[in-house]
């Protein structure tokens, strides 16, 4: 997987025979993503990929574009979306999916989204219209539900050891993981926010980020080589 340096390869995919059909409206005859580019991440791999096109600050919507007989698709959306997530602003995805296309559905569901509506009739295709599915996934829902997240908030409270001050709590797990996670992707300050954001919330201590660390109880929390340092004094 990589992040797309332009439109090119994943225009392709969605201008290919056997994708166009499912991912075009009545009276389309090529996709051009081009002009709305600026406002896109696109990731993609071998077969496929997905653009994110950002909605407004925080908000995108993805686009699932991938050949038929692709493998490994569900694994690496969600690393699509640890990625969103973790790495760039974003704070909800939402996407639409036309009711003829199951598959994209399950797919969608698989990586944590769920229904918000359906509206009738509101894809048109040559062969008549079809209702459309809208879902949506929140970084809040997406990171208490992570497993992965989780295990990185349990592996730093171990560090922790005795300077822990908290009893086991899995969803302290989740956002500590979650702001680690940030963190080593390069967005300290968003990952220090949200763990504020539900600390303030939840009723724990929030945490300060200053001059590349974080500080408390004589722990001091640094990045060092790409990863979390963990340090008493």
């Amino acid at each position: 997987m990589k992040i797309s340096e332009s439109p090119d390869f994943l225009e392709s995919i969605a201008n290919h025979p056997r994708v166009f059909p499912h991912v075009s409206m009545a009276g389309q005859t090529h996709l051009t993503l081009q002009s709305s580019w600026d406002a896109c991440v696109g990731i993609e791999f071998d077969t496929g990929g997905w653009i994110f096109h950002q909605l407004m600050m925080g908000y995108y919507e993805v686009h699932t574009l991938f050949l038929p007989k692709s493998k490994g698709v569900v694994e690496k959306a969600r690393e699509a979306l640890h990625y969103m997530f973790t790495a760039t602003d974003a704070l909800e995805i939402v996407t639409k999916v036309p009711a003829d296309l199951p598959h994209a559905l399950a797919l969608a569901k698989a990586g944590g989204f769920t229904e918000r509506f359906t509206v009738n009739g509101a894809w048109k295709r040559d062969t008549g219209v079809v209702d459309v599915h809208y879902l949506g996934l929140t970084l809040d829902e997406w990171a208490r539900s992570n497993p992965e997240l989780i295990a990185r908030g349990d592996a730093f409270h171990a560090q922790l050891g005795e300077a822990k001050d908290h009893e086991d709590d899995p969803t302290h797990d989740a956002y500590a993981g979650l702001g680690i996670a940030c963190w080593e992707a390069g967005q300290p300050e968003k990952g220090v926010w949200l763990y504020n954001r539900w600390a303030l919330f939840a009723g724990y201590r929030t945490l300060e980020y200053q001059d590349g660390a974080v500080e408390f109880d004589g722990i001091r929390l640094s990045l060092k080589n790409g990863e979390l340092n963990v340090e008493t004094h």
